[in-house]
């Protein structure tokens, strides 16, 4: 690589099963998916992958110029279902995988809705309904926030991301139960965070965190592999876009950083947090 910029970022967070600390090497050259890749796993890790809103607020942040670089999510060929908040501190063993489906169901549609009657089934993601976000955060007491606009899923989930915590996950009966009484009043279903997607992560990490820039999710096959936006004046900052992975983008890699920087030229730029 004859031209590089080197940014060494460490991003701390609390302890998970799978990392105590999340450390990433944006990597200047413009590289098709494919390479990036290789490069990554040849000198780091690999592709990096982003567990949460956190971690990806955090990285995103310390991107020291505008552009938009290859991360480590790629479509697959299976499909799986997937909680929106995909912060792994919030559940406990087993609950990412509680379901209340409606008799039939799950059919088609990937993203999945809650009846009046506390049944889940699921639709088109560009279909409009009312909402629920989970809240989290210390400021308020209301974990359960019901928005009654008619939302297509992607929207709900950026609404809530921005507003309060992230479209809501039902861990157990006894969660949905309270959620369903929320909703009953009202009489009409409403967007959960659970949908389905084939996406996969290059180190085959398990994380469900998505982040999609409403509207561009191409259903395209060639278009297969994610990139991460950075320009804090935009409205596409910090969302994920899929393009062909035979574009040619900046890269981010995770892993521990190598005794010396790899192929570096005499002019570098390192920064470390």
């Amino acid at each position: 690589m004859e031209t590089l910029l080197y940014l060494t970022l460490l991003i701390s967070g609390f302890y998970t099963p799978s990392s105590c600390l999340h450390q990433y090497h944006l990597i200047s050259n413009n590289t098709n998916w494919t390479d990036a890749q290789s490069y990554c796993r040849a000198h780091y890790t690999d592709l990096a992958t982003v567990d949460d809103m956190e971690d990806q607020n955090r990285l995103i942040t310390s991107v020291s110029f505008d552009d938009s670089f290859w991360i480590g999510l790629k479509k697959g060929d299976s499909m799986k279902w997937h909680w929106s908040l995909a912060d792994r501190r919030f559940y406990r063993e087993g609950e990412t995988e509680f379901r209340n489906w409606d008799t039939g169901t799950p059919q088609n549609g990937n993203c999945a809705f809650m009846s009046t009657a506390g049944l889940w089934n699921n639709t088109s993601c560009d279909d409009q309904h009312h909402f629920l976000c989970y809240d989290g955060k210390q400021v308020t007491n209301l974990t359960y926030v019901l928005i009654q606009e008619n939302k297509a899923w992607i929207d709900a989930q950026s609404y809530c991301r921005q507003y309060h915590t992230d479209l809501v996950s039902v861990r157990n009966q006894t969660e949905n139960t309270e959620i369903n009484k929320k909703i009953t009043l009202r009489g009409l279903p409403v967007w959960i965070g659970l949908f389905l997607d084939s996406w996969r992560w290059s180190d085959q990490s398990d994380s469900s965190f998505r982040n999609w820039l409403p509207g561009w999710l191409s259903t395209e096959q060639r278009y297969n592999c994610t990139l991460v936006h950075s320009n804090p004046s935009s409205s596409n900052h910090a969302k994920m876009r899929n393009y062909p992975s035979d574009d040619t983008f900046p890269f981010i890699c995770s892993g521990k950083l190598p005794f010396s920087p790899p192929d570096l030229p005499d002019t570098m730029m390192t920064g470390e947090l």
